[in-house]
């Protein structure tokens, strides 16, 4: 089974981080030098000057490295890292990452360079510090893209894992409806919570297995258990997502109304999630049967003739719709 993750994502240093750690190498890591004072001045500015600006820019080039290349990412992943961050906004900051590693590469040669025209030592101080000051600038300004690659790693780092290539059910609906209980009715386990994005209670993920084929089901609780026009546009893109994981949607109806949102509204709801995922089978569930009357049973068969009908909390017909989604 292939397990969609965007594997460990580096730990980005803000600019000033960045220069504090190169510079302190830098000082402690030059080695004992002899000859004439001119001589001794050279060797250590430049030892100095190759070692701050080759921990920059290799560090630079790591981070470019570590990210995930956007080109090759899933589908589902890719939609997500659009929603969450922007990939345009993520390839303009990894470009200048990398156009500065090779800007620090000039300036070493450059200021290699005019080393070996000093006359005396303080000469030889003053060519560092000028390629001190001048990483310092060109550091400073790609401290936002920095900055901003340095949370898109938290929050990326935070995605949950899922697995690309196991037969995926969604479960939508309004809240309060029952469907954490039909995920774990369907699960036989307490559904594993992870951390999404778009979210206000995470992502519900469980598993349950039928022969030799495993199944992975999914709770969305703020993304399919509202009105279309009521989503923003990062939760119309993780549906977007969803489209690439969704093999078919479990919507749950309480014509109880006992969620606390009225049937006319969980049906208008139901259309909007049929509209955002075209292409895929939606099982309508009404849950909580044991609180309808005969008259709204009946009245639910009419609206939707090929209806299921559970109560999660006790299993019943949990059975019959876990073999229509097989």
């Amino acid at each position: 089974m292939e397990k969609i993750t965007l594997g460990k994502l580096p730990n980005v240093l803000t600019a000033r981080e960045l220069i504090d750690t190169a510079f302190k190498r830098a000082s402690e890591g030059t080695a004992r030098v002899e000859g004439s004072p001119r001589e001794v001045a050279i060797q250590r500015e430049r030892q100095r000057i190759t070692i701050a600006t080759t921990t920059i820019a290799e560090y630079l080039r790591k981070i470019v490295v570590d990210f995930p290349s956007l080109a090759d990412l899933p589908p589902f992943y890719r939609d997500l890292v659009e929603a969450i961050e922007g990939i345009d906004e993520l390839r303009k900051s990894l470009g200048a990452i990398g156009g500065t590693a090779k800007v620090v590469d000039k300036i070493r040669r450059e200021q290699l360079r005019k080393l070996k025209m000093i006359k005396n030592p303080a000469e030889a101080a003053a060519v560092r510090r000028q390629a001190y000051g001048r990483i310092s600038s060109v550091l400073k300004k790609i401290d936002r893209n920095l900055i901003f690659l340095k949370e898109a790693a938290k929050r990326l780092s935070d995605l949950p894992d899922v697995y690309l290539d196991l037969p995926t059910i969604v479960i939508a609906g309004y809240p309060n409806v029952g469907k954490s209980t039909l995920l774990k009715a369907l699960t036989g386990s307490a559904p594993k919570i992870a951390p999404y994005p778009f979210t206000t209670t995470g992502l519900q993920l469980g598993y349950f297995e039928h022969g030799h084929q495993r199944y992975q089901v999914i709770d969305t609780p703020g993304l399919l258990d509202r009105p279309l026009e009521k989503r923003n546009k990062v939760e119309l893109q993780a549906i977007s997502a969803l489209k690439h994981l969704a093999k078919s949607i479990v919507f749950i109806l309480d014509p109880s109304e006992s969620c606390g949102y009225r049937s006319k509204d969980q049906l208008n709801l139901l259309e909007d999630v049929r509209k955002s995922f075209p292409e895929t089978k939606v099982f309508v569930v009404v849950n909580k049967t044991d609180l309808l009357n005969k008259e709204k049973i009946e009245e639910m068969r009419k609206v939707h003739p090929d209806v299921l009908f559970i109560t999660a909390t006790t299993g019943e017909g949990v059975s019959e719709l876990k073999q229509k989604l097989i």
